[in-house]
């Protein structure tokens, strides 16, 4: 069986192009949602996406859709410039260890973010 996981980099919140201090702009959608607040409780896990990615010497995005891979889905991945396709290829080359996504998933899970659109609906 053969899942597909959607907004793996999060509006490209987990870039590390965007921060608290250079947030998305305010009264968008994406701003909305991933306003300073949010990207200063992002910012362990993204750190965390940058050191895992120097190591495999890919940026926080590819460890982003990485992960994904690696938990056995395919990621859709939005792209508005030909260099975001080439990321996304390389990221199919990266291996992470256990302890790796161990470490990305307990970084994601003390954010203690969760953005969910409002067409979506809580699987527990």
């Amino acid at each position: 069986m053969l899942f597909f996981s959607y907004m793996v980099l999060e509006q490209g919140a987990l870039t590390s192009k965007y921060s608290a201090q250079n947030p998305f702009k305010a009264g968008t959608r994406r701003g909305d949602a991933f306003n300073e607040e949010v990207f200063a409780k992002l910012e362990n896990l993204i750190e965390v996406m940058r050191e895992i990615g120097f190591g495999h010497q890919v940026n926080p995005a590819e460890i982003a859709i990485t992960w994904a891979i690696a938990k056995g889905t395919l990621p859709i991945i939005g792209v508005t410039k030909p260099s975001h396709i080439a990321s996304a290829i390389s990221a199919i080359d990266v291996k992470l260890t256990n302890k790796e996504i161990e470490d990305l998933e307990q970084a994601a899970k003390s954010s203690d973010v969760e953005i969910r659109g409002s067409w979506e609906n809580s699987m527990i």
